[in-house]
Parts: C-alpha cells; sequence; structure tokens
C-alpha cells in the first residue's frame, strides 16, 4: 500500500511540472553538484521525471530498506526470539530452511516491488507521462535486482553471525553507501574509479530507463546475489547455532 500510494502522488505530481518552463529554469538555477546527485537536470521530461523522483535515490533506497528488514528478521530474527529451534526439531536440512527463506525474501521483494511498477505502468497514460514499455520494464528489473541482492546480503549475515542488528546495520550502512559511491563518482573524480565496485551503480547508475538493461550488470547482479546467498547459507550449515 505505501509502494501504490508513493508511486501514485509522484504521478499526481506531473502534470504540474510537465513542460513547466519555470520548474525547469529553477532546477538548472540549484548547484551543479546538487543536479548530479540526485539526477535533476532533466526532471521536465518523462524519462528524466522518473528517474529524479523513483529511481534516482527514494524508491530503491525504500524497497533496498525493506529487503535489508526482511532478511534480516528471517533467520537472525527467529533465532532471536527462540523459534528457529522449533523449526529445525523438524526432520528438516538447515540447506532447505535457508533456501526456502532465501525464496520467500525473493518472493516478497518483487511482489513489492511490481506494485509499485504496476502503479507506473498503468498510471503513466492518465497523466500523459509517456514512456517506453520497455524502458520502464528495465527500470524496475534493474531496481529489483538491486533490492534482492542487499535482501540477500542481510539474510546472509543473520544466517552465519546469528546477529539481526549487526545484519541489519552494516547492510544497511552499505545499501546507502553504494548510492553515494554511484553518485558523487559524476563529481569527484577518483572516485570514478571505484563506482563499478557499487552495486546501486550496476543497477541504477548507468541509467536503465534511458539505456536499456545491460546483460553485463545485470550479471554482475545476478552474480553478486547468489555468491551472498551460497556463503551464508554455508556458514549457516556449519555454524553452532545459538538455540
Amino acid at each position: 500500500m505505501g509502494m501504490v500510494t508513493y508511486g501514485s502522488v509522484m504521478l499526481a505530481l506531473y502534470p504540474s511540472v510537465k513542460g513547466n518552463a519555470d520548474f525547469a529554469k529553477l532546477l538548472k538555477s540549484y548547484p551543479e553538484a546538487l543536479q548530479k546527485l540526485f539526477s535533476l537536470s532533466d526532471s521536465t521530461s518523462p524519462a528524466g521525471y522518473l528517474n529524479a523522483e523513483i529511481f534516482s535515490f527514494m524508491a530503491p533506497l525504500l524497497l533496498g530498506l525493506f529487503a535489508v528488514l526482511l532478511g534480516a528478521d528471517l533467520l537472525a530474527g527467529e533465532e532471536g526470539r527462540g523459534t528457529l529451534e522449533m523449526l529445525l526439531a523438524n526432520p528438516i536440512t538447515r540447506r532447505r530452511v535457508f533456501a526456502e527463506k532465501w525464496l520467500a525474501l525473493v518472493t516478497m521483494t518483487v511482489i513489492v516491488t511490481a506494485c509499485l511498477g504496476l502503479v507506473l505502468g498503468l498510471g503513466s497514460p492518465i497523466v500523459h507521462l509517456h514512456i517506453a514499455s520497455a524502458a520502464l520494464a528495465g527500470a524496475m528489473v534493474a531496481m529489483t535486482l538491486l533490492t534482492c541482492l542487499f535482501g540477500t546480503l542481510s539474510l546472509a549475515l543473520g544466517a552465519a553471525t546469528g546477529r539481526r542488528g549487526l545484519s541489519l546495520g552494516v547492510t544497511a550502512v552499505a545499501l546507502v553507501a553504494s548510492y553515494f559511491v554511484s553518485a558523487l563518482a559524476n563529481l569527484i573524480a577518483w572516485m570514478s574509479h571505484v563506482r563499478p565496485l557499487s552495486p546501486w551503480y550496476q543497477a541504477l547508475g548507468v541509467d536503465p530507463l534511458h539505456h536499456g538493461l545491460s546483460l553485463t550488470h545485470v550479471g554482475v547482479l545476478v552474480a553478486l546475489t547468489f555468491a551472498f546467498g551460497l556463503l551464508g547459507g554455508w556458514r549457516f550449515q556449519r555454524r553452532d547455532l545459538g538455540i
């Protein structure tokens, strides 16, 4: 409901921005650093508006935090509450428990992200925000992959340590740091060399709304997600659980 409301409000505001010369002039008066940091330079065009208001920062952050909170709770949270003991008392392997928790994480993340995608896809024609379906779908896929990656990292850290707070804190910081590494590379020359290390850059820093999905960047995100998952599952199998 939150993502549906957020997407609807952003679409409802677009007619007041579309072709508004005064608004475009206002944005151009902002410092160049601010324009680059939040992708404000082209906010009156359909793709530029979606980039600035949804895909550049706020929606990936909200969805990322949702996945991080969920991932930290699925195993480490259960262990802390003492309910994991009841689950593992059944004749099932730890590998299966981890895999099904991860599938639950991915499924819930995809559902929440899809809610936003449906609102944007169905509502854009109503407010005359003309964006190619393929471009919008590409951006949504990239954001979903980014969200699943950080959710998987949170789940893996929780599985490896059994500490929900540590998993949540480390992954949330990594999510925000990933954004700043990607965004600040436009302003700080030396950061352009480390920018490819940022998952945020691999997903959204390459601007999939304008340039489409890149198989290379998608491959990097998928590979990192599975690597985190495999490491977390391996550690979960061998750790002495605090139950």
